[in-house]
């Protein structure tokens, strides 16, 4: 039970780190800000997949 617990509370800080690094790199103009738009609506897919995966291993 304890891993499951250290594997939701991972999930979030990842999405965390990520976005900052995205705002990172966009700040020093290596991604361009209409790239991130584009690509955002992965956002919610990665988290679908994410929740999914971990159901089914259950």
């Amino acid at each position: 039970m304890k891993s499951t617990m250290q594997r939701k509370g991972l999930f979030f800080p990842l999405i965390l780190v990520l976005a900052g690094l995205v705002l990172l790199l966009e700040r020093n103009g290596l991604v361009e800000r209409q790239m991130i738009f584009q690509l955002l609506p992965l956002l919610p897919i990665a988290i679908g997949a994410s929740l999914l995966v971990s159901r089914l291993r259950r």
